[in-house]
């Protein structure tokens, strides 16, 4: 079978990535904007209004658009494209319903006295959102590369504005909530409007309802996988705001408990690549094209992620700082969750699902997130804040570890072969030497901010070294 061609890979990468850039950009530009006009209170208690969506809502829009990504280019596009609007519009109303019939129930669950409005009205960007998720691998399918950034920054312009304009207007957070409405509502319509252009005609009931076969049975698999996923990434910030009633304490752990900006879509692109360029040829037990652009792309993301995460990691506070403003007291929270960026940097559960096995990452997510709620409620009452995102680093490396077990027990895929331990070596000796100098200055003489501009100054030297195109070429990338 012909290989697919490697400008084809990283063109839908290229797209992806730059669109998600722009996405998680935008939300930190906001993020930035609103520790520094509101206090911690109201910035608690508006995340915590956002927690049963980022539980429903990536969860959806992952396995929709995971399906249409497979279905896509593996099945056929227009039956693919109308089936998964269709899956789409009914998880949007979905999400929706709960939001709405359970205001009471999640206000005071969540801590949330007086806010049941904020939950009723927050329904309808829930069930807009989820509806529109399935944009980008529309327009990945599509070949719409340029449609899907330019559609990233218009949205995200959108929204960011209205979040910043009504926090600056002082809007009660319920009206905030339906005011953010707004952005969602104009994705739902350009999708639909981009759907059926790209059609020839709707198709007809018998073509659907076999796309819809193999479509369901692949989203079930996906949405087992997302829903516990997300859930065993916010089962964390779920416990702290049922353990504390206090929206400023959950304020300082919500800041806290964010991974270096990018880095999800950097991990995630990659991964929405692979499965989309390698799914037909790894059925056929071609493994090693989509093994060598999987360890490759391991190695380019740690040679440039590891010396950020280093560096943030020794000057923690002072990140903080200058990214919301304060919020000193998150340092030991945003240090654990650093870590947890680790476990992202390789792709065995990215291989599973180009082999259409979402089944299994589905089981063993299902597994993670037991193992995650358990650890953190019994980590938050022996040692209390910190323990909730103790458990969420364990909970990575059990999954990551669970999905190179089975890549290996089932299919022969050894970790070496996903892990590219000689392409690393110049980087795990050259990290000590980056983090020396900062990390005299900050602990040696009392002067953090001199250390930290050093620090960051010889990562970016280092990084320009090891990504220096000569360099790639020289460095082999097997095992």
């Amino acid at each position: 079978m012909k290989l697919p061609p490697f400008s084809s890979f990283y063109g839908k990468l290229g797209a992806m990535t730059i669109a998600r850039f722009v996405t998680i950009g935008t939300a930190l530009l906001v993020t930035m904007v609103l520790t520094r006009i509101i206090s911690e209170d109201v910035y608690g208690a508006y995340r915590k209004l956002w927690l049963l969506y980022l539980i429903l809502g990536p969860a959806f829009i992952n396995a929709l658009a995971s399906t249409l990504y497979y279905r896509g280019g593996a099945g056929r596009r227009d039956e693919a494209i109308a089936v998964n609007l269709l899956l789409g519009a009914a998880a949007g109303l979905l999400t929706g319903a709960l939001a709405l019939a359970g205001a009471g129930f999640w206000a005071e669950a969540l801590n949330l006295p007086g806010l049941e409005a904020g939950f009723r009205l927050f329904a309808l960007y829930m069930a807009l959102a989820v509806f529109a998720g399935i944009a980008e691998p529309l327009f990945i399918t599509l070949g719409r590369k340029k449609w899907l950034v330019s559609y990233s920054i218009g949205y995200n312009l959108i929204e960011g504005s209205l979040i910043i304009g009504a926090f600056m207007f002082r809007l009660d957070l319920p009206y905030i909530m339906l005011l953010m409405a707004i952005s969602p509502a104009l994705r739902s319509a350009f999708v639909v409007v981009a759907s059926l252009k790209s059609m020839a005609q709707w198709p007809v009931w018998q073509a659907l309802r076999a796309e819809a076969s193999e479509s369901l049975r692949y989203a079930s698999g996906m949405f087992l996988l997302a829903v516990t996923s997300t859930a065993a990434l916010y089962a964390d910030k779920w416990i702290v705001a049922l353990f504390f009633d206090s929206d400023r304490l959950y304020a300082v752990y919500e800041i806290g408990a964010r991974k270096i900006p990018f880095v999800i879509a950097l991990t995630s692109a990659v991964s929405a690549a692979l499965v989309s360029e390698y799914s037909k040829l790894l059925k056929t037990g071609t493994y090693d094209a989509a093994l060598r652009e999987a360890r490759n792309a391991s190695r380019r993301l740690s040679m440039l992620l590891l010396p950020v995460l280093a560096v943030l990691f020794v000057f923690a506070e002072q990140v903080l700082f200058v990214l919301f403003g304060g919020y000193a007291d998150s340092a030991p929270i945003f240090r654990i969750y650093l870590l947890t960026v680790l476990t992202q940097l390789v792709f065995p559960q990215s291989m599973l699902l180009a082999l259409g096995r979402s089944d299994v990452n589905a089981r063993f997510s299902v597994a993670e997130l037991a193992f995650n709620v358990a650890l953190s409620l019994a980590l938050v009452i022996w040692i209390g804040f910190a323990g909730p995102a103790l458990a969420t680093l364990a909970s990575h490396v059990f999954f990551t570890a669970a999905m190179f077990w089975y890549c290996r027990v089932y299919y022969g895929i050894r970790v070496r072969s996903l892990v590219p331990f000689r392409g690393l070596l110049p980087l795990l000796w050259g990290l000590p030497a980056v983090l020396l100098p900062g990390a005299l200055l900050k602990y040696q003489t009392g002067l953090p901010w001199h250390g930290l501009i050093v620090a960051a100054t010889i990562a970016a030297v280092f990084i320009l070294i090891q990504l220096n195109p000569k360099q790639d070429a020289g460095t082999t990338s097997g095992p």
